[in-house]
């Protein structure tokens, strides 16, 4: 783990896959412990909060289909996409909002359920902001801060 904190894991792979990532053990403040990752046909870079408090980490990868090669580094905040008015992305990762509280729309094409979270500041749950399956979803948002987009496909997010 590294000295700095709070801090992301950087998850990658070199070609299309769909993996679950499952932390092992306790995690007080961890929306979950398992990360289902996934893209659109294209390699899989997804951004995970790394949990504060512990010297080293122990998860499981777990993949569908082909194996692939893949990597998992820690990274500062500054890895984390920045946005003002609109981002887009595939499968599930961390943002970094930096407009002001207001209406928002989430937009989904994929398959399954979508969670937007706001994180603390030390990169744990806070509230779910929105969920729901495919369409556009409407919902407020409530300030600056870290969100963590949990889905299995294509989605975008805007400040209206």
């Amino acid at each position: 783990m590294p000295s700095y904190r709070p801090a992301v894991m950087v998850f990658s792979t070199n070609g299309h896959a769909r993996v679950h990532l499952r932390f092992e053990g306790g995690r007080k403040g961890r929306s979950s412990r398992l990360y289902r990752l996934s893209g659109d046909g294209t390699p899989i870079t997804a951004r995970i909060p790394l949990p504060e408090g512990n010297k080293a980490i122990a998860f499981r990868v777990f993949t569908a289909g082909e194996r692939e090669a893949w990597t998992a580094t820690a990274a500062p905040l500054r890895e984390v996409p920045r946005f003002h008015d609109e981002i887009n992305g595939t499968g599930s990762d961390v943002v970094h909002y930096r407009g002001e509280p207001g209406p928002g729309v989430l937009h989904y094409a994929g398959p399954s359920l979508i969670r937007l979270e706001a994180l603390d500041d030390r990169l744990a749950y806070w509230v779910t902001v929105t969920e729901g399956r495919a369409g556009d979803h409407t919902f407020k948002w409530p300030g600056r801060g870290y969100y963590q987009v949990r889905s299995a496909g294509a989605w975008s997010l805007s400040a209206t």
